[in-house]
């Protein structure tokens, strides 16, 4: 016999209170009126934990210690990773002759594509996009930098979906020929082979948590974003704040895609509504206007999706370090008229957040020609580099940001993360403890420097994850 009675639990007076912090943290506003199958699923973690009470319950995941970890224990049951590639098909056929059609056409002169898988669960839905991509316009893409990113909250999913095998019902929609050879079988499982895993990451993302767009969460400037089937569990109020998100982190001409049974077309009024057999599609289009000038530099008022400036930073005390000699395209910067580091940056950041990467690229040269040692700056230019794909200028300037600042937790992560992508396993994980090491002395609450809301604890939580990923792998 259960230990918890789901029944009883519905009772207790601390269930408000848990039900409350689940739709807060996780925004799934679908539990507010379902609570016998809220109540299921956390008995059935109480029983686990032993935990007879929701009292104690509560002051578990409430536990600044513990209750992270058994938050996303929770969530890992409460949310769905039910899925399967190619579904529905009538959207994946709208992506292949109308909005890639147009994308490609539209980026051939930068040769670069990003994709935004929101809600991936376990990674069917990003991995199909790679697989048409590949078998479809292979040709036309060739030698492309092509980033497809899928997000979720489901810490388990994403673990999953970055192994990349699955079990033949994940295949229901999907033909024998594809299967056999864009998978290799693994035991019981099929495992996607490495030249369809290849343009595809899998990171962290909480919707209703995390600010979007932002450049430092490689949340920015996407060309197509899908979001299906997850909204669903938003409160309306929720889903209305998160659509001029959506906009604001496409580029203009972006497409974004949401499931079927998505709320009605009234929200997404300020998209361009194209019907297709099967689906209905919203693009971005933006009144025509001319290109904005890199100068002067005043900002105009922020989305409130955006990020918020940087605060003005302290005046640098004259430094006693040599000059770092320069080389490549840095060498060439001219000399130009200093800019204010603060709003200097934030502008740059504004225009990575909208995919303008040259312009962004512009005033981070500008900012390095005036100081050559503001590690800011060879960051954010290390950011845009990586999207514009040119990875080895990338690297070098992710690497100058730490020799300039050793203290600054981001580039350290972020070159992990750059050399994980590179398959170099062991500076991956060396620049991942470096992370760790530098978040012992900040709080779980506190807010990393730039991390646009990013905190310690969360920051750390993902780390470590990499670096158990990387262990397994």
């Amino acid at each position: 016999m259960s230990m918890v009675d789901p029944h009883a639990l519905v009772a207790d007076p601390f269930f408000p209170r848990l039900k409350l912090l689940v739709i807060e943290t996780t925004g799934m506003a679908f539990y507010a009126d379902k609570d016998e199958d809220l109540a299921r699923i956390v008995a059935a973690r109480m029983e686990d934990l032993g935990v007879g009470s929701c009292v104690r319950y509560l002051d578990l995941v409430t536990d600044k210690d513990r209750g992270r970890d058994e938050m996303d224990a929770l969530v890992a049951e409460l949310t769905i990773g039910e899925t399967y590639f190619f579904r529905h098909k009538e959207q994946f056929d709208a992506l292949r002759d109308t909005i890639l059609p147009d994308v490609l056409a539209r980026n051939e002169p930068f040769r670069r594509l990003r994709i935004w898988s929101a809600g991936c669960a376990t990674g069917p839905e990003p991995y199909s996009l790679a697989i048409m991509l590949k078998r479809e316009f292979g040709a036309r893409i060739a030698g492309w930098h092509v980033s497809i990113v899928g997000t979720d909250i489901n810490q388990k999913f994403l673990a999953r979906a970055r192994e990349g095998r699955y079990d033949e019902w994940a295949f229901r929609a999907t033909s024998d020929e594809t299967r056999q050879v864009c998978f290799e079988k693994v035991g019981r499982q099929w495992a996607i082979r490495s030249e369809y895993k290849s343009f595809v990451n899998f990171q962290y993302h909480n919707l209703t948590r995390n600010k979007f767009p932002s450049l430092i969460d490689n949340i920015a400037a996407f060309d197509i974003i899908i979001c299906r089937n997850v909204v669903i569990y938003f409160s309306p109020e929720t889903v209305r704040a998160l659509v001029p998100c959506f906009r604001e982190s496409l580029v203009e001409g972006g497409w974004l895609v949401m499931g079927h049974a998505e709320p009605n077309m009234e929200l997404f009024r300020s998209f361009r509504s194209v019907n297709v057999p099967g689906a209905v599609l919203y693009q971005r289009v933006d009144q025509p206007v001319s290109p904005a000038p890199v100068v002067p530099l005043a900002l105009a008022p922020l989305h409130p999706c955006m990020p918020l400036p940087p605060p003005d930073l302290p005046k640098r005390r004259p430094s006693s370090r040599p000059p770092i000699p320069l080389t490549g395209k840095l060498a060439a910067v001219p000399a130009v008229k200093p800019l204010p580091l603060a709003a200097g940056m934030a502008r740059a950041r504004e225009l990575a957040d909208i995919g303008h990467w040259d312009e962004a690229l512009a005033i981070c040269d500008r900012v390095i020609g005036a100081d050559a040692l503001d590690a800011r700056a060879h960051f954010f230019r290390a950011l845009v580099l990586e999207q514009k794909g040119e990875v080895e200028a990338c690297e070098v300037a992710l690497r100058r940001a730490i020799y300039l600042d050793r203290q600054a937790v981001l580039p350290h992560y972020h070159l992990g993360l750059f050399l994980w992508r590179k398959a170099e396993a062991q500076g991956a994980q060396r620049s991942f403890r470096n992370v760790l090491t530098l978040l012992e002395r900040l709080r779980d609450d506190q807010p990393i420097s730039d991390g646009d809301d990013l905190t310690a604890g969360q920051l750390r939580e993902t780390v470590g994850m990499h670096l158990n990923l990387i262990g397994a792998s």
